[in-house]
């Protein structure tokens, strides 16, 4: 079956704060993994307090059905999809999610990528986009909210804010 990776993102309409939005993205990853187990799909999802960008990877017909059901979720509007390639082979592994805070690393990474130093994935080429979202699955764990991945992977433990 035909592997691909769809890539897109919206406007994130929930306005959480300190431990909520941890325990909002906890939940979120959460889901992510076991739907991963069941469906074979791997992502990275990054947000902020006005973005979420994600990248889902696996089976075509599989993440578009997820897809459609993301579409419906009212924790976020506005939904562009940015790229929708076929794959040879993933470039994710389990799933990372990661908050768009403001460092001076995480600062000079959004420059590096877009045309300012904020996380604005509207402003950004899908190039641009997709490779931001690889350079976040590089990271070290003080930018993670968690990662997961097959045995083997070494998760990296949540960190206070």
């Amino acid at each position: 079956m035909p592997l691909s990776q769809f890539v897109f993102y919206s406007r994130n309409l929930v306005k959480l704060t300190g431990g909520s939005m941890r325990d909002m993205v906890k939940d979120i990853l959460a889901s992510c993994n076991r739907y991963d187990h069941a469906s074979g799909m791997t992502g990275a999802l990054v947000f902020n307090e006005d973005f979420f960008l994600q990248a889902m990877e696996g089976e075509t017909s599989t993440i578009s059905e997820q897809l459609w059901a993301l579409a419906a979720d009212s924790r976020h509007s506005g939904m562009v999809l940015v790229s929708a390639v076929p794959l040879q082979q993933r470039a994710l592994r389990g799933w990372m999610v990661g908050y768009a805070g403001r460092s001076e690393a995480l600062n000079a990474l959004y420059l590096q990528y877009g045309p300012t130093a904020k996380f604005d994935p509207t402003e950004m080429s899908a190039g641009a986009i997709i490779a931001l979202l690889q350079a976040f699955t590089e990271l070290d764990a003080n930018h993670f909210v968690q990662r997961s991945g097959p045995p083997g992977l070494a998760e990296k433990k949540p960190v206070a804010r």
